[in-house]
C-alpha cells in the first residue's frame, strides 16, 4: 500500500473525529512535511475535505444524500428533514408536503431537495420531472392560473384552438412545487381535492374524460395557511413543515450560511477571498428581512467593492476594522461554521474562567462573580438566541434542580427567573460544545477548596442531572449556587449516612436535610455483602473528594462492627469521629439540627450516647476520650464503686474514675494494645494481672506494703496529686478494709463509729513514737482494736500481764498506752487490761 494510501485509511479509520495534520502526522509514525503534502493531493482529488480554521482540520469526503447538504439538516432542521423523508416514503406515492416560512428562508431549496432525496432513495426515477409553479404569477387571473395548471381542452375559451397539457399533466410520476400558494383560488383548491384524492382531474373545458396524474405535491406560501387555505384542502396535506427565519437559526449554522455565500462568490469568480472572522460573525449575527436572499446580495456587495479596488489580484481580502483571524474561502471550502462558533464561545468561556479566578483570590463577593457571568453571557445571547441544540437542557433545568438539589440535599437555591434564564442558556451551550478551556484546574481547585460542601453538590447536580461533567459545566456553579453558598458552607462537620439496600440511606438523607433546609447528610446504599473495607473506602473517598471538614465527621450506619467501622476510619482519617450504629431517621435528624445549631462535637457526641441502648456510640479512640482510672474488682462492682467513692472525695483529679466489670476488663486487655489504654493513666484491682501490655496496674491489697503504696503515690503524682490526698486515700482504704473485715463480727459496736476511735488511737502511737505504720500493719491494728474493744465490753474479767511487762521499752509502751486509752475506757467504761495492751505490744514491737 502506497503511503498517500495509509493517509487515505486513516482517516476512514478516524472518520467521526476532526484531525489536523500534525495529528495525521503523529498517527502514522510520519514527518508532518510529508503527510501535508499527501493531504494536498487528496483534497485535489476531492477525497478529503479540509476546513478553513486554523489549524486546518482534515475529514473524510464521503458521498452526501441530499439531504446531508443542507445546512442545519442535523441541529435545527432535523425535525423538519425527518418529516420530508416520511413525506417521500410512505407508500405508495408520497404525502403532499405544505412549506411555510418568511421569505427567503429556504422554502424552494427544500422542495427541490425533496425531490432530488426521493431519486437519490431511487422512489421516483432519475428523469421524474420537477414542475414549479408559483401562483402569485397568475394572482389576478384565476381562468389563467387553471389553464396553466389543469390544462385544457380545444374550444374551453376564446384562442383556445388546441388540446393543451397543464402542470399537472407534465409532473406526472414526478414533483409539482406550488410556491405562493396562498395565491390559489378557492376553486382551484377545490380542483386539487380529485388529483389528491384520486389521481384524477378535469383539464379546463373537459367534462367527461379525466386525466390521471400520479403526482407528488408539495406546496409552500409565506401567510398564514388557516387564513388563506381551505380547511378540506389542508386535511389533505398531512406533513406541515415551517422553516424559521435566518435570525433564529443556530449561530453556528448562520455562520455557515455567510461562508457559504463566500463560497458561491469564488465559483462564480474563480477568486479565493480572505474574510475576517469578526466580519463572518458580524454577518451571521444581524437580522435580515429578506433572509438569505439578503444576506447573498450582502455578500456579493462585499465581494465587488473589494474585487473593484484590487482587480489583478486572484486573492481578495474583504477590508475589516480588527484583526481578528483571516479564513480563506475558495470553490473547494468545507463549510463548517460550527468550528468558528466555537471559536467565539470558547473565547467568551475562557474570559469568564479568567476573570473568575481573579476575583476569587481577591476575594471579591458573590454578586461580583455573577456580575462578570452575566454580562459575558449577555454578549453569548446576543450573538445566539436560537433554542436549537441537539442536547439541550432548557425546560428540564428547573425540574433537575428540585429534584436533585432540592430532594435530595434540601436546599432552595431561590434563583430569580433571569437566573433560570441565564442558567438555561450557559448550560445549553456547555452540553452543545466540545471545548476545552484552559487553566480550568486552576479554577476548579479554587472552587474545591474555597466552598468545598456547595462545590460538591454541584458536581452531584451534574453527574445526576446526565449533564456530561466537562470543565466548561463548572463556570456556572457561582451562579446557580450564589444564594445559598454562605448558608451550605456554614455547616462546620461533615456527616453520612451509611446503610445496606437500594434506597434506605438516601431516604433518611432526603427527609432529614429538607426538614433541615440545608445539606447536613450526604448519603451512600450499598450492597449487603460490603465490608468494613468497602465502606471505609467508601468514607474515604467522598471526605477527600469533598475536602472533609477539619471540625469533625459524623457518621451514622445501619448495622455491623462499631468499634471495627470506627477503628478503620479514625485510623484513614485521623480527624475527630462520631459513629452511630442502628441508625432511624429520628436519630439522623436530631443530630442534624444539633450540626445545624453548631453545638461543640463532643456535646453533640455526648447527647448521642442518650439515644437508646438499642444504639451503638463511638466518639473517641480506646477505652474513653477523656484522662481516667479504672476500679475493677474481682469481688464484684459493689466493692469498686465504694474504692470510687473513696478516691472521688479525696483526690483532687479531673480525672474520670469509672468502675468495670472484672471480666469485661480482662477481655479488653486481652484483645487490645497499649494504644487502647492510651488515656487510662491507672487500673485498680484486687488481683495481680498477667499481661505483656504495659499498662499502670496497682492491686489494691499491695498498697498495704510500703512497695505497693509508693507505686499508686507515683501514679498519682503523675497526675498532679498532692501527697495529703495521696496519704489521705490510704487512710480511707484502710478504714473501708477495716469496716469490711469488722462488720460480720461485731454483735454490738457501730463499724463506722468504732472506726474513728481506732483510727485516733493508732496516730497517738504514730505521734509518740514518731513513726508510720505500713498500711498492712495499720489494717491488723484497726482490725484488732475494733474487736477488742467490744470483747472488752462485753468480758469485763481483768487479766494482769504483769511478769509479762519487764524491761524498759515494754514497761514504757504499758504505761504510755494507758493513757491512750483513757478516752475510749471512759467512753465505753471499760478497762483495757495489760493483757489486751500486751497483744498490742506484739504487733507493733518491731515498729517503735
Amino acid at each position: 500500500m502506497k503511503a498517500i494510501d495509509n493517509v487515505l485509511a486513516f482517516l476512514k479509520q478516524n472518520k467521526s473525529k476532526e484531525l489536523n495534520t500534525e495529528q495525521i502526522a503523529h498517527g502514522l509514525n510520519l514527518s508532518r512535511s510529508v503527510v501535508s503534502g499527501y493531504l494536498a493531493k487528496l483534497y485535489k482529488q476531492n477525497k478529503v475535505n479540509k476546513s478553513a480554521t486554523r489549524p486546518v482540520v482534515w475529514t473524510l469526503s464521503e458521498k452526501k444524500m441530499p439531504f446531508d447538504e443542507m445546512i442545519g439538516h442535523d441541529s435545527s432542521l432535523k425535525e423538519s428533514i425527518e418529516l420530508a423523508k416520511e413525506s417521500i416514503l410512505y407508500p405508495s406515492n408520497g404525502l403532499p408536503v405544505m412549506i411555510t416560512g418568511r421569505s427567503g428562508v429556504g422554502k424552494s431549496y427544500l422542495a427541490k431537495k425533496i425531490y432530488e432525496e426521493a431519486k437519490a432513495l431511487g422512489v421516483i426515477d432519475k428523469n421524474a420531472p420537477f414542475v414549479t409553479l408559483n401562483t402569485a404569477d397568475y394572482a389576478n387571473n384565476t381562468e389563467l392560473l387553471s389553464s396553466v395548471l389543469f390544462g385544457y381542452k380545444k374550444g374551453a375559451f376564446t384562442g383556445a384552438d388546441h388540446n393543451s397539457e397543464g402542470l399537472i399533466d407534465k409532473a406526472n410520476n414526478g414533483y409539482l412545487f406550488l410556491d405562493e400558494v396562498h395565491r390559489l383560488s378557492k376553486s382551484n383548491q377545490e380542483k386539487l381535492f380529485s388529483l389528491i384524492d384520486n389521481h384524477t382531474f378535469y383539464p379546463l373545458g373537459e367534462v367527461e374524460n379525466p386525466h390521471v396524474a400520479h403526482i407528488r405535491l408539495i406546496c409552500a406560501t409565506t401567510e398564514d395557511i388557516n387564513k388563506y387555505m381551505l380547511k378540506t384542502f389542508m386535511r389533505r396535506i398531512p406533513v406541515h413543515i415551517d422553516i424559521p427565519p435566518l435570525i433564529d437559526r443556530p449561530a453556528f449554522e448562520r455562520i455557515e450560511y455567510v461562508l457559504n455565500c463566500f463560497k458561491q462568490e469564488a465559483v462564480n469568480t474563480k477568486l479565493k477571498y480572505l474574510v475576517h472572522e469578526n466580519t463572518i460573525i458580524d454577518l451571521a449575527n444581524q437580522n435580515y428581512i429578506g433572509n438569505l436572499g439578503t444576506l447573498q446580495n450582502r455578500v456579493k456587495m462585499l465581494c465587488s467593492k473589494s474585487f473593484a479596488e484590487e482587480p489583478s489580484k486572484i486573492e481578495v481580502e474583504i477590508p475589516s476594522s480588527d484583526d481578528s483571524e483571516l479564513i480563506e474561502i475558495d470553490k473547494h471550502l468545507n463549510v463548517k461554521g460550527l468550528n468558528i462558533f466555537k471559536r467565539s464561545v470558547k473565547k467568551v468561556f475562557q474570559n469568564i474562567q479568567n476573570e473568575l479566578i481573579d476575583a476569587i483570590k481577591q476575594n471579591k463577593v458573590m454578586s461580583d462573580f455573577k456580575l462578570i457571568i452575566i454580562k459575558n453571557l449577555r454578549d453569548l445571547k446576543q450573538f445566539d438566541k436560537t433554542i436549537y441544540f441537539t442536547n439541550n437542557v432548557n425546560m428540564t433545568l428547573i425540574n433537575k434542580v428540585q429534584t436533585i438539589i432540592k430532594g435530595i440535599y434540601g436546599i432552595d437555591l431561590n434563583l430569580s427567573d433571569d437566573d433560570v434564564r441565564n442558567l438555561t442558556f450557559a448550560f445549553r451551550l456547555s452540553t452543545f460544545l466540545d471545548i476545552k478551556i484552559q487553566n480550568n484546574q486552576e479554577y476548579y481547585e479554587l472552587l474545591r477548596n474555597k466552598y468545598s460542601r456547595s462545590f460538591y453538590v454541584y458536581r452531584k447536580f451534574l453527574e445526576r442531572s446526565s449533564a456530561e461533567l466537562k470543565d466548561k459545566s463548572y463556570l456556572w456553579f457561582l451562579l446557580m449556587m450564589q444564594n445559598v453558598i454562605n448558608k451550605i458552607e456554614s455547616i462546620k462537620y461533615t456527616s453520612i449516612l451509611l446503610a445496606h439496600g437500594t434506597s434506605t440511606a438516601e431516604s433518611i438523607q432526603k427527609v432529614v436535610n429538607n426538614l433541615a433546609g440545608n445539606y447536613i447528610f450526604e448519603a451512600f446504599d450499598m450492597p449487603i455483602e460490603a465490608s468494613v473495607n468497602d465502606i471505609n473506602k467508601l468514607v474515604y473517598k467522598y471526605l477527600v473528594e469533598q475536602k472533609a471538614r477539619e471540625k469533625g465527621i459524623i457518621l451514622l450506619f445501619d448495622m455491623g462492627s462499631l468499634n471495627q467501622m470506627f477503628t478503620k476510619i479514625k485510623h484513614s482519617l485521623d480527624k475527630e469521629l462520631l459513629v452511630v450504629n442502628n441508625i432511624t431517621t429520628a436519630t439522623a435528624l436530631d443530630i442534624a439540627m444539633r450540626v445545624q445549631r453548631q453545638e461543640n462535637f463532643n456535646e453533640i457526641a455526648t447527647k448521642a450516647e442518650n439515644y437508646g441502648h438499642y444504639l451503638g456510640v463511638q466518639y473517641f479512640e480506646g477505652l474513653s476520650n477523656k484522662k481516667n482510672i479504672i476500679v475493677s474488682c474481682l469481688s464484684g462492682l459493689g466493692l469498686s464503686k465504694a474504692i470510687k467513692d473513696i478516691m472521688e472525695k479525696s483526690l483532687s483529679t479531673t480525672h474520670q474514675i469509672f468502675t468495670m466489670d472484672y471480666r469485661k476488663l480482662h477481655s479488653y486487655i486481652d484483645n487490645n494494645n497499649e494504644h487502647f489504654f492510651k488515656n487510662t493513666d491507672l487500673i485498680m484491682t484486687t488481683t495481680d494481672f498477667k499481661t505483656n501490655l504495659d499498662l499502670p496496674i496497682v492491686n489494691i491489697y499491695d498498697i498495704l506494703d510500703q512497695k505497693g503504696f509508693s507505686k499508686l503515690r507515683m501514679y498519682l503524682q503523675d497526675m498532679g496529686e498532692q501527697d495529703k490526698n495521696i496519704d489521705d486515700v490510704l487512710e480511707k482504704f484502710l478504714k473501708f478494709l477495716t469496716i469490711e473485715g469488722i462488720k460480720d463480727r461485731l454483735n454490738f459496736l457501730n463499724p463506722s463509729m468504732v472506726i474513728d476511735e481506732v483510727e485516733t488511737i493508732v496516730k497517738k502511737y504514730e505521734d509518740y513514737y514518731n513513726v508510720q505504720f505500713s498500711g498492712k500493719i495499720k489494717l491488723n491494728l484497726y482490725m484488732h482494736l475494733s474487736l477488742m474493744i467490744e470483747r472488752v465490753l462485753l468480758n469485763s474479767d481483768k487479766q494482769n500481764m504483769t511478769n509479762f511487762f519487764r524491761d524498759e521499752k515494754a514497761k514504757e509502751f504499758q504505761s504510755v498506752s494507758k493513757t491512750i486509752f483513757k478516752p475510749v475506757e471512759m467512753k465505753y467504761n471499760i478497762v483495757i487490761n495489760d493483757f489486751e495492751i500486751s497483744l498490742i505490744y506484739e504487733l507493733i514491737e518491731n515498729y517503735i
